[in-house]
C-alpha cells in the first residue's frame, strides 16, 4: 500500500490560538490505495476542541490497554486539560473524527511521550508518524533539550517506530509486576531554539581546530629578550613563561630583521655579546628588505607618529618600531609583543589599518594561559559513586570498557612533554565505571580544548555523574581565560550529549563534536574589552560574534529579550553578565551551608555528600517570607557570613532560574536532591518554604570581605544580615575586586 504525504502550514485564527507557543495546525493531506477520496488530517490541541471528541478518545484508548496500559476518561480529560495531550484528527466534509492521538509530560527541559494510540481502521497510515513528528515540533519551541520514551521490548512495531525517529536506546529497566516486561528507555535530542541565540551562527563557523592566523606567529621586540636575560627586571618570569611555550610548540615565537639591527646597534661596543649570539639565533620573519617594506613603515610612521605627533616622531627609535610593525604585517604574523608606549597606544588603529595585534608582554603572557591546564581536583563520594582521578593509561582502558565505537583517542597520549591533560572517572559501589571525562589543552596557542565524556547508560546515577564531570572541566578550563572547547559527540552517547546541551555546547553535526566558549570571569564594564582583546588575540576574528561591539548591547538585550540574554550568557559560561539594568542582591549564607552548596570550602570532604554538592543546577531553601527577595534572570552574591565562623566576605555568584514558594510537606524528592539538606523544617517558621533555583556559579578567586561592601555602599541598612537589594553599579565593582588579582 502506498502513502503520500504533503505537510502544509496554515497561520490560525485570533479565536483559535492554542495555548502553547505554536501558532499553526499541521494539516497532513494523505491518499490511500482504498480510498478514492482525499481526507485531510490537521493536529488538534486546543483543549475545548478535544473535550468534544473525548468519546473517541476513550474508544481508541481501550483498544491498547495491553501496549499503552489503562487510560479512563478521567486521565484523558485531566491529560487534555493540563495541555498533554494532542490529536490527530479526519477532517473531511465538514466533520471531524479522532483517529490518534499522543499524551505527553516531563519537566523541562525533558519532554516524555507517555502513550501513542491510532484507530484501528487508520494504522498503516502515518498517523503515529505525524503524531511524533509534531510533538517534536511542539518541544522544540518551548525550548525541550530531548523527549524520551519508554516502549515495551515486546512491542516490536513500537520499537521499531522509535528507532526510525531517532529515539535512541538509553537503557533497558524492568517494567510493572504484574506483567514482568521489560522496557526500553529511549531517548531523542532536540535542536531547540534554546540553542539557536544570536551567537549560533557565529558558534558554528568559528570554532575550528586551528587559528584563522595561518602563521600562529608571534613577533618579540628586544625588551622582551632584556626580560628573560635580566632576572632582576620584573617582567621575567613572564618572559620565562613566553621562551618556555616557544620551546615546548605553543606559540611560535620569532624576531624580525629589524630586531637583530637594532641589536647589532647596541652591541656594537662589544666584540663578543653573549645576548647578540643567542638572537641570532632565534627564528625570523623572512621578509625581503624591499620597497614594499620601506613604503609601509614610511606609511605607519605617518598615521601613528606624525598624525598624532607624538615626542618620538622621526627618531630612530620611531623608524625602527615602524619597521618591525611592517615587517609584521606583511609576514602576516598574529602579533607584535613590545614595550613601546606609542604603539601601545594606537594598538587599534594599527589594527583597524594593517590587521595586525599589538600587545604588551603581559597580554601575550595571559593568552597562553588557555593553553595551560588548571586542575584542582578534588576526591568526593555521593550517593552510591566516587570520583577518582586516573592516569593516561588506565583512561584508554576505561573508554574502551565504556564504548564500543571508535572514539577520540588522541585524547590518551601518555608520552606528553608536559602535564596537557587529566582524567577522572566516576565509579560505582561494585567497583564498575559510570563515566570518564578526559581534558586535554590545547598544544598550540589557538586551538581549543579537547575533551572527551563517555557514560555507562545503564547506571542509576550515569546523567547526574556526567553532568557534574562535565561541569567541573568546563570551570577548570574557564580559569584558564577566555578558551574554547571542543566536545567529541561519540555516536551512542545520549546522555554525553544531553548535559553538553544543557551546559551551551552547539552541536555541530558536520565534523561530529559539540562546541562551546568559556570565559570564567564576569562581564562587567570595565572588564568587557579585556575580555573582548583577550578572545580576539588568541582566536582572531573568527570570535568576534560571541560578545557585541560594546557593553551596552547587553542592556539592550536584556530589556528587548530576556531569554536571548540568558541564551548569550550561557553560551559564554562560566560567567555572569553584570548589566546595568540587571537585579542583583546580596544573600547572606552560613559557611557550613556554603562549604556545600557553593564549594567554596578549601577543605577535602571524605564523608558521603548530597546530590545537591554535585549538580550544576542548584537550590537554595530560605524562609516562605523571602519569595519576593528574588527573582528570574537576576543575579545573586552569597556572603558567607562571620556569625557562623564564615569569612565575613562575597565568595560565590550566580544566575536565579527561578523562584517558587512551596509547602513543606510537598516539597518533592526531586526538588531536595538539587539541595544539600535532609530536610526543610528548620529554615521557616511557617508551613512555606522559598525554593530558588540557580546555576552558572561563580566562586570568587578573591573573596571580597565587609569593609571593602561597605566603602562602595552594599551592605543596606542591616548590615547584610538579611537579603540586601544593591545598586547594579555596586555589583559591578565587587566582581572586579574579586577578580582584580585574577583574570
Amino acid at each position: 500500500m502506498t502513502i503520500a504525504w504533503h505537510l502544509m502550514c496554515e497561520p490560525l485564527p485570533n479565536d483559535h490560538c492554542c495555548s502553547t507557543s505554536i501558532s499553526c495546525i499541521d494539516r497532513y493531506t494523505y491518499s490511500k490505495c482504498n480510498k478514492t477520496s482525499v481526507a485531510t488530517m490537521k493536529i488538534v490541541e486546543r483543549p475545548d476542541a478535544l473535550m468534544g471528541h473525548i468519546d473517541a478518545l476513550v474508544s481508541i484508548a481501550d483498544n491498547y490497554k495491553t501496549e499503552i496500559g489503562f487510560w479512563p476518561r478521567s486521565r484523558l480529560q485531566q491529560a487534555i486539560l493540563r495541555g498533554r495531550l494532542i490529536a490527530a484528527v479526519d477532517h473531511n466534509n465538514n466533520r471531524e473524527i479522532p483517529i490518534g492521538f499522543l499524551i505527553f509530560g516531563g519537566v523541562f527541559p525533558n519532554g516524555r511521550i507517555q502513550a501513542v494510540a491510532v484507530a484501528q481502521n487508520h494504522t498503516r497510515c502515518g498517523v503515529a508518524q505525524t503524531l511524533i513528528n509534531s510533538i517534536v515540533a511542539k518541544l522544540e519551541a518551548e525550548g525541550y533539550l530531548a523527549i524520551s520514551a519508554k516502549p515495551a521490548k515486546d512491542l516490536h512495531s513500537a520499537q521499531a517506530l522509535y528507532q526510525k525517529n531517532k529515539f535512541e536506546v538509553v537503557r533497558t529497566q524492568p517494567g510493572g509486576k504484574a506483567r514482568n516486561r521489560e522496557i526500553v528507555v529511549r531517548e531523542r535530542l532536540l535542536v531547540s531554539p534554546s540553542l539557536l541565540s544570536p551567537l549560533e551562527t557565529a558558534t558554528r563557523s568559528i570554532i575550528r581546530p586551528s587559528s584563522d592566523n595561518a602563521s600562529n606567529l608571534w613577533v618579540i621586540d628586544i625588551n622582551v629578550l632584556f626580560d628573560l636575560v635580566k632576572m632582576r627586571r620584573t617582567q621575567y618570569l613572564m618572559a620565562t613563561g613566553i621562551f618556555s611555550a616557544a620551546l615546548d610548540g605553543r606559540a611560535r615565537v620569532v624576531v624580525t630583521s629589524e630586531f637583530s639591527s637594532e641589536l647589532s646597534r647596541k652591541a656594537a661596543s662589544e666584540k663578543h655579546d653573549p645576548l647578540f649570539e643567542v638572537a641570532k639565533a632565534l627564528p625570523r620573519l623572512r621578509i625581503s628588505a624591499g620597497t614594499q617594506l620601506q613604503s609601509l613603515a614610511d606609511e605607519i610612521h605617518k598615521v601613528v607618529f606624525e598624525v598624532e605627533k607624538p615626542s618620538q616622531a622621526d627618531t630612530p627609535q620611531a623608524r625602527s618600531d615602524c619597521r618591525h610593525i611592517a615587517e609584521c604585517v606583511l609576514g602576516n604574523a598574529s602579533a607584535f609583543v613590545t614595550s613601546d608606549g606609542v604603539l601601545l597606544r594606537n594598538r587599534r588603529l594599527i589594527r583597524e589599518k594593517w590587521g595586525l595585534e599589538v600587545v604588551a608582554l603581559e597580554d601575550f603572557h595571559e593568552a597562553l594561559s588557555s593553553t595551560i591546564l588548571q586542575e584542582d581536583f578534588e576526591p568526593a563520594r555521593g550517593d552510591g559513586f566516587h570520583l577518582v582521578k586516573i592516569d593516561a593509561s588506565t583512561a584508554r582502558k576505561l573508554a574502551k570498557k565504556l564504548t564500543d565505537v571508535s572514539f577520540d583517542e588522541s585524547c590518551f597520549e601518555e608520552n606528553a612533554t608536559r602535564t596537557a591533560g587529566y582524567f577522572t572517572a566516576a565509579i560505582n559501589d561494585d567497583d564498575d565505571t559510570v563515566a570518564l571525562l578526559a581534558s586535554v589543552a590545547p598544544d598550540i596557542l589557538g586551538h581549543p580544548h579537547r575533551m572527551l565524556l563517555l557514560v555507562d547508560h545503564d547506571q542509576p546515577r550515569a546523567e547526574l555523574v556526567a553532568d557534574t564531570l562535565l561541569n567541573q572541566a568546563i570551570d577548570n578550563v574557564g580559569r584558564s581565560g577566555f578558551s574554547l572547547i571542543r566536545l567529541a559527540d561519540t555516536p551512542g552517547q545520549i546522555i554525553a550529549r544531553k548535559v553538553a546541551l544543557r551546559a551551551g555546547f552547539t552541536l555541530d553535526d558536520r565534523r561530529y563534536e559539540l562546541l562551546k566558549a568559556a570565559l570564567g570571569s564576569p562581564i562587567t564594564p570595565s572588564r568587557f574589552q579585556k575580555s573582548a582583546d583577550q578572545m580576539r588575540l588568541v582566536y582572531g576574528d573568527r570570535c568576534s560574534g560571541l560578545l557585541p561591539e560594546s557593553f551596552n548591547r547587553f542592556d539592550e538585550l536584556l530589556r528587548t529579550n530576556p531569554d536571548e540574554f540568558v541564551r548569550v550568557e550561557k553560551a559564554l559560561a562560566p560567567t555572569l553578565i553584570v548589566s546595568n539594568c540587571r537585579r542583583v542582591s546580596i544573600q547572606p549564607i552560613a559557611q557550613t551551608y556554603a562549604a556545600q552548596l557553593l564549594g567554596t570550602s578549601a577543605q577535602t570532604n571524605w564523608l558521603e555528600q548530597f546530590e545537591g554538592v554535585f549538580r550544576s543546577q542548584k537550590i537554595y531553601v530560605s524562609s516562605g517570607r523571602s519569595k519576593n527577595r528574588f527573582v528570574a534572570n537576576q543575579i545573586i552574591l552569597f556572603y558567607e557570613s562571620s556569625r557562623t565562623g564564615g569569612r565575613g566576605s562575597v565568595v560565590a555568584a550566580a544566575r536565579v532560574d527561578n523562584v517558587v514558594t512551596q509547602e513543606k510537606s510537598k516539597i518533592s524528592e526531586k526538588e531536595m536532591k538539587k539541595t544539600v539538606l535532609d530536610g526543610v523544617e528548620r529554615y521557616s517558621t511557617s508551613q512555606e518554604v522559598t525554593l530558588t533555583g540557580f546555576s552558572s556559579l561563580l566562586r570568587f578567586p578573591r573573596p571580597v570581605p565587609l569593609n571593602e561592601l561597605k566603602r562602595i555602599q552594599a551592605t543596606g541598612t542591616q548590615n547584610l544580615q538579611t537579603t540586601t537589594v544593591i545598586a547594579t553599579e555596586a555589583a559591578q565593582r565587587i566582581f572586579d575586586l574579586g577578580w582584580v588579582d585574577g583574570y
